[in-house]
């Protein structure tokens, strides 16, 4: 089966994620500016986790999976950025 344009939405979610993942942290700090500025590491490394991934899916050919490390850090940025917005709360 061909994959179609299967890269440029998978590219597109990786873009949705950054995107959403930096909502909720420039939110949180808007919301309690002094201690929310601890979430905002959690959008930096999905967004540099995401540019990797997108850069990936540009290229010829199909793409590495996502490697160990790499889901490790976008899964401890979730938890950090859940983490901070129970503290601003």
């Amino acid at each position: 089966m061909s994959s179609g344009l299967q890269a440029q939405r998978t590219e597109l979610a990786w873009l949705r994620t950054a995107l959403s993942c930096w909502a909720v942290g420039l939110l949180a700090v808007k919301i309690a500016f002094p201690v929310g500025i601890v979430a905002l590491p959690g959008p930096l490394v999905v967004t540099v986790v995401a540019y990797r991934r997108r850069r990936w899916l540009r290229g010829p050919g199909e793409p590495p999976t996502m490697s160990w490390v790499e889901g490790v850090l976008v899964a401890g940025a979730c938890a950090w950025i859940a983490i901070a917005g129970a503290i601003v709360l």
